[in-house]
């Protein structure tokens, strides 16, 4: 599988050296969104910041996957894997990416890729260190070799993610992701947009729980949905019990890989189709995860993240963590008697004690400067 998955980039890599007939535009620059291919993620704030800053200066091109997805002021969006795809990526002189899509790309001397990632944190293996095959670190030079710079949250990932990407320290830019500069702004306006997209009360609060995939080092191109044992009735009237009040609303987002999914639990919103996960997160009171990275995101709020994960044990054999799960802040329930009780005993004083040191343990890059700096990077570039 991890011989034929790199055949296929070459052959790929190979036949798109005919757009080289067409030259490469220096205010050009492409904002790929790898994961979902919606107008989300760091790429929207990219394009925020430089709509905000020197509007009409750049040409943005935004891939989408299907012509429905709206977009942000300045982009032209573009189908994904078409023709009009494939000439703007190859004529852009930077491209922006938060995941890969550029490894199979045949970039020239005048063209280069910035990672923002999708993940920050000490969390989820990644790279050789998950999967360890001499095909699928072939495919990942084929992405360094056109990527010149990658965002680091955090100097824990410096050390030992990026490093399993085969990035050097050289290679990251310490200033933390785009998306999370969201958490270092004052704006009600996005709660009061969340809220009024599902219809719901100002005065309630808002339970999210999103948690992440599964995969295996022998299928990683497979995601696949863990079935949650998670009692949502017993977690809310849990929540009520500690903080108070009776209206509470409870939201599922899964990843953006498992989008196809059905959520059929009652009295259950559904915002797997939200297109911005950083909205929910700045607008939700209470975060449920699992291992998803979403955690460090919501760590810079300040307000309570707790874990449910009913196979760590597993997972973390199986899979690993950079940073062992019994030194985050975050408290962990197996079950839901551990979650109840989590609950229950939560004291904000204490986590929010146990945040900080996270953040200085991870040598925390985020400061909100994220989007300044990435513009930096396209300036420099042009200069």
């Amino acid at each position: 599988m991890f011989f034929l998955h790199l055949l296929i980039k070459k052959i790929i890599h190979f036949a798109l050296h005919v757009f080289w007939v067409f030259p490469v535009k220096k205010n050009r620059i492409t904002l790929l969104n790898d994961m979902s291919y919606t107008y989300g993620d760091s790429m929207k704030y990219i394009n925020e910041y430089i709509v905000k800053n020197c509007k009409n200066k750049y040409e943005i091109i935004f891939p989408v996957k299907n012509a429905n997805i709206m977009v942000g002021e300045n982009c032209i969006a573009v189908k994904r894997n078409t023709a009009r795809f494939f000439f703007y990526l190859l004529t852009s002189s930077v491209i922006i990416t938060n995941a890969g899509g550029v490894s199979y790309l045949p970039l020239r001397k005048t063209q280069f890729a910035i990672s923002t990632w999708h993940g920050g944190g000490p969390y989820k293996k990644t790279g050789n260190s998950f999967i360890k095959n001499k095909w699928y670190e072939e495919e990942m030079r084929m992405h360094k070799k056109n990527v010149r710079h990658i965002l680091s949250s955090c100097k824990y990932f410096t050390d030992y993610e990026a490093k399993a990407m085969l990035f050097s320290e050289k290679d990251c830019v310490p200033c933390g992701m785009p998306r999370n500069d969201i958490f270092f702004q004052q704006e009600p306006s996005i709660r009061e947009k969340v809220y009024e997209h599902y219809g719901l009360e100002k005065e309630s609060r808002l339970v999210l729980f999103a948690p992440t995939f599964r995969t295996a080092q022998q299928d990683p191109y497979t995601k696949k949905l863990h079935v949650s044992t998670l009692d949502i009735q017993r977690v809310i009237n849990a929540i009520k019990n500690k903080f108070g009040g009776n209206s509470w609303n409870f939201g599922m987002r899964l990843h953006p890989k498992l989008s196809n999914a059905d959520i059929a639990e009652k009295d259950v919103i559904d915002c797997t189709g939200y297109p911005d996960i950083q909205e929910l997160l700045y607008s939700a009171d209470i975060l449920i995860t699992d291992y998803s990275s979403l955690m460090w995101d919501f760590s810079l709020t300040g307000r309570p993240c707790f874990l449910y994960a009913d196979d760590i044990d597993l997972y973390e054999k199986e899979h690993g963590f950079y940073m062992p799960s019994n030194q985050w802040p975050y408290p962990i329930a197996r079950n839901n008697d551990e979650m109840e009780k989590n609950i229950a005993s939560f004291d904000k004083k204490t986590y929010q004690a146990a945040l900080k040191k996270h953040h200085e343990d991870c040598g925390s890059y985020e400061q909100g400067k994220a989007c300044e700096q990435i513009f930096k990077l396209i300036e420099n570039n042009k200069e």
